[in-house]
Order: structure tokens, then C-alpha cells, then sequence
């Protein structure tokens, strides 16, 4: 079993980007921040899947990717999910997931067919920041200001895998999404 899900990696500027945000972020004792590399914004989540599963998962992803152009979404603000009276995580949100919604669509249309299960909750696009470690409470809730225009221009099969206690996402396949033609031209 694997555990998989696709999403659109963050470019380096969008990193950097991120990265600056997180150095305004006051870190706190059982604050755990994610590691830079494994910062992506999800847009199917496929859980513990079969290997079985992974050519027709990657032939999915290359039909998406050569019928989306690439696109962009406005990171609006920092979020404590659940929610502050329960908070688990630290994401940058964004307000408008709807410039993803048609390759997520068309992903989970695409994995009703294959027959592979995935979380049906709708797309929220965001990127998980930090973890607060289990009983940690915090007093003093408040972020920084977050308005980071993040270009999505390329989607990938991720698999998370556990290496000395700390996950990492790695990419098992990628593809750049089409390329907008000039000047809004198609």
C-alpha cells in the first residue's frame, strides 16, 4: 500500500514566498513547522492505496495535465484548522480554490472510474504550514499577515513515506500543466 495524492508542487518562488511569511511567525515550544520541501497544495487525496493502482493513476494525471492550462490562486490568509478553539494546524488558505476546482474535478471523476477511493470533502485550496504537537496550548493565537499570488503551473502524484520519525512527500511522477497562450489567445 502506498499512500498518494495529487497536488500541484509549489514553484520556488511560491517557497520563497512562504518561507518569508514563516520568519514573521513568532515559533513557540511544540510548534512544528513542515519542512519547506514537503509544502504543496493537495487536490485529490487518495489515503492508502494499492500499488496496483499506479500506471493508471500516472496515464490519469498526464490526460489532466495536457487538458489544463496552468493557473494561479491568491494565498489570502493564515488559518488555524480546525479552528482556534481547537487548533491542529497552521495553513495558508485560499479565499478561491475555484481556478483549481476543473483539474480536481476531473482528478476525481478520472479516480471514480479506476475504481480508487479518495476523500470526497471539497477543495479548500491551502498549504499546511505547521503542526502543533498533541496537548500543546496556546494563548496567544495571532499570524501574520498572509497575500501570496502562488503560480500553478505543474500537478504531480505524491507519495508520503516516513524517514527517521518525519514524513516526506516525494513526487512518484510530475507533468507541467499547459502553458496559457499569450495575451489570453486559444
Amino acid at each position: 500500500m502506498m499512500r498518494l495524492f495529487f497536488g500541484v508542487p509549489l514553484t520556488p518562488a511560491a517557497t520563497a514566498q512562504l518561507e518569508a511569511v514563516m520568519a514573521r511567525l513568532p515559533l513557540r515550544r511544540g510548534w512544528r513547522p513542515l519542512a519547506a520541501h514537503n509544502w504543496h497544495i493537495t487536490l485529490s487525496f487518495l489515503g492508502d492505496t494499492d500499488g496496483r493502482h499506479l500506471n493508471a493513476l500516472i496515464e490519469l494525471g498526464e490526460r489532466v495535465a495536457h487538458e489544463h492550462l496552468a493557473t494561479a490562486v491568491t494565498l489570502d490568509s493564515l488559518q488555524w484548522w480546525p479552528n482556534e478553539q481547537r487548533p491542529r494546524l497552521l495553513t495558508a488558505v485560499a479565499a478561491d480554490s475555484s481556478p483549481l476546482l476543473p483539474i480536481s474535478r476531473q482528478l476525481n471523476a478520472g479516480l471514480r472510474e479506476i475504481g480508487v477511493n479518495f476523500d470526497s470533502k471539497p477543495l479548500r485550496a491551502h498549504v499546511t504550514l505547521l503542526r502543533l504537537e498533541r496537548g500543546i496550548v496556546v494563548e496567544d493565537l495571532g499570524v501574520p499577515p498572509c497575500k501570496l499570488a502562488i503560480e500553478c503551473d505543474e500537478l504531480a502524484l505524491f507519495v508520503s513515506e516516513k524517514a527517521d520519525r518525519e514524513k516526506r512527500y516525494r513526487p512518484v511522477w510530475r507533468q507541467m500543466l499547459e502553458s496559457p497562450p499569450p495575451y489570453g489567445i486559444r
